[in-house]
């Protein structure tokens, strides 16, 4: 869900979920008339190592940036996130696609992992500039 949600220092990570998901509506209507579904799984926050690693090279690519300071407490926030057993398992992820492979019709979406509707659902409803206040003061952004 991070397409959706935009994470602070993450605009490399967003613009490819928002590509794949701009890549899969056109792919889905364009094969549709050959009886071809796209479907695209949604993760909210899945426990695996991809935040624990992405803390690690935030803390050490912002080293002798103006963003070090912020980078370093999003660091820390997302590395003690993802050490939490509040994230889903990988296997919300399996099940999905498992369910989507194996329906007559299947869903265009499939939302799974914490928060993933939750994510999707404010970010609609909140007027852009209420969302980016809602972010910096979650992940504690002050530049």
């Amino acid at each position: 869900m991070v397409g959706k949600a935009v994470l602070y220092f993450g605009a490399w990570y967003c613009v490819s979920k928002f590509a794949v998901e701009a890549f899969s509506d056109a792919l889905r209507m364009e094969v549709k008339p050959f009886g071809i579904d796209v479907v695209m799984i949604e993760p909210g926050g899945i426990k695996t190592e991809w935040g624990i690693i992405a803390a690690q090279h935030l803390a050490e690519n912002s080293k002798g940036t103006p963003y070090e300071e912020a980078a370093l407490r999003e660091s820390e926030t997302l590395d003690k996130v993802y050490h939490m057993s509040l994230l889903s398992k990988p296997s919300v992820v399996a099940k999905a696609i498992s369910r989507a492979v194996n329906s007559r019709r299947p869903k265009v979406r499939y939302r799974v992992g914490l928060a993933a509707n939750t994510i999707v659902i404010s970010h609609q409803l909140l007027p852009s500039r209420w969302w980016d206040a809602l972010m910096r003061g979650f992940w504690k952004i002050k530049i």
